[in-house]
């Protein structure tokens, strides 16, 4: 080694100034490259009412963008400063005054989950009978509807567990 140069650690030299994650020069000149009027040709300008918008919309667009980063520290900022204030003080209950508010909710989203489910596992077959009308694959969408019915009846089952309903296997095939 020469005396002329300093010995690297890095295969990679750094050229500008970084501190900790954050690349100084190059955000600078990101901004600068954000911050740049746009070129559209005046003679379109002049002419197109949707095109000014559209340059006023992208204005707008660059000035939010540039100052996204101070609004979210100020936001978090307003958070910190409230937020103990708002831990110390004596309140109600989260979910009223009934213990079985969360059990309700529990048992409404397996409910819903059931039912969409099941009707995505529908459409999806109905889908696949398109295409094999179509002509066109058609194995994923009835695989898929199956399973989606299949989801849907272990929901099903769940809900049942959930309200302390007894399920039934009925052995005699309907006679």
């Amino acid at each position: 080694m020469g005396a002329e140069r300093s010995p690297t650690f890095s295969p990679v030299t750094l050229k500008s100034l970084e501190v900790g994650m954050w690349d100084l020069n190059r955000m600078r000149s990101r901004l600068r490259t954000r911050c740049t009027r746009l070129v559209v040709d005046e003679e379109i300008l002049e002419q197109s009412q949707v095109a000014r918008a559209g340059e006023r919309l992208i204005r707008a667009a660059v000035i939010i963008r540039v100052v996204e980063p101070m609004l979210v520290l100020a936001s978090l900022m307003l958070v910190m400063a409230v937020a103990p204030a708002l831990a110390q003080a004596p309140g109600g209950n989260i979910f009223g005054g009934s213990d079985q508010t969360v059990g309700n909710g529990v048992r409404e989203a397996i409910r819903w989950a059931r039912n969409i489910l099941f009707l995505l596992g529908i459409g999806a077959v109905a889908w696949g009978t398109v295409n094999i009308f179509l002509e066109k694959p058609y194995a994923r969408q009835f695989i898929g509807g199956g399973a989606s019915m299949a989801f849907g009846g272990i929901a099903s089952l769940a809900y049942s567990f959930a309200k302390g309903q007894a399920v039934d296997v009925d052995t005699d095939v309907g006679q």
